[in-house]
């Protein structure tokens, strides 16, 4: 039987880069909106939103907390026509790769309108495209999963029945401190990646050498790109985040170009996906506070 194709782990650590200007949606985020709007669960869990692109649609565009741009897939982008434009750098978790922008002159959710917006037209999205954090980089932002809701609010105290775990920001993206099976480990939190990601550093602290009895095929992983890589993957008893404990995890392990990025191949780090956060009741970032909070 052929390893089983894992899902697009959408596009960690989006960094946009547009013709030697960094495309306007990431640099000139609008105010930080206020409110609510309703999403939807693809197969994996990741939540979507509702996207209208100059008017069309409602498109999905899966919520990457992850992501520090928005971008669009680029079947979508063909079947609406859209207008091509600079060459633009992308990085996602498994490299970088040049695409193009297209132009749109207004995307609009129930929340906030991004007018004048390039967005990147990328191969291989499982969604219509993907939302990143820039228009809630001022403020905090929650996805309800049990209410299928995002709420967006300005910075504040951690809210009765959250749990808080303060973290750090590197380029836009939340790092926290998370402990596997004891190890002590940096992790990314990214609602847009299915599935959760250990480096080899992370491997080997776990004493998982290659032949181990506990490592088993992974499967394949796809990026945003079309790019495919074969990964091990092994189950161990439980991941510590502050107060909050997820119990036998999978984890795949792989050497993914965005532990290099954000500075996270000096030691054992992970990439939390939404196979674990999706075991919570609403995970929310206050971005001024640099602080994941976790409702059971």
């Amino acid at each position: 039987m052929p390893a089983p194709m894992l899902q697009s782990l959408a596009l960690t650590a989006l960094l946009l880069h547009a013709g030697g200007a960094t495309a306007a949606i990431e640099t000139s985020p609008p105010p930080t909106p206020v409110g609510t709007m309703p999403l939807h669960a693809d197969a994996n869990g990741r939540m979507q939103a509702d996207v209208l692109l100059d008017g069309r649609g409602p498109f999905r565009f899966t919520v990457d907390s992850a992501a520090t741009g928005v971008a669009i897939a680029q079947t979508l982008a063909a079947r609406l026509g859209l207008r091509t434009g600079a060459a633009t750098q992308v990085t996602a978790g498994i490299g970088d790769a040049a695409t193009r922008t297209v132009a749109v002159d207004t995307l609009r959710t129930d929340l906030f309108d991004l007018r004048g917006a390039p967005l990147p037209a990328l191969p291989g999205l499982a969604a219509d495209g993907v939302l990143g954090m820039a228009p809630f980089a001022h403020g905090r932002v929650e996805l309800d999963l049990t209410a299928r809701t995002l709420i967006a609010s300005p910075s504040a105290p951690t809210p009765p029945g959250f749990a808080a775990i303060p973290g750090q920001l590197r380029h836009g993206i939340l790092i926290v401190d998370v402990r596997i099976d004891g190890v002590p480990a940096k992790a990314l939190v990214d609602t847009g990646a299915p599935y959760d990601i250990g480096n080899p550093q992370l491997q080997a602290a776990l004493g998982l050498t290659p032949g181990d009895a506990r490592l088993s095929p992974g499967g394949t992983f796809a990026d945003g790109f079309g790019q495919e890589r074969m990964v091990e993957q092994a189950t161990p008893a439980r991941i510590d985040i502050g107060a909050v404990t997820f119990a036998r995890p999978t984890v795949r392990f792989a050497d993914m170009p965005v532990f290099r990025t954000l500075g996270l191949d000096d030691g054992p780090a992970l990439i939390l996906g939404m196979d674990q956060l999706s075991r919570m009741g609403a995970i929310a970032i206050d971005f001024p506070r640099a602080e994941l909070q976790l409702r059971p």
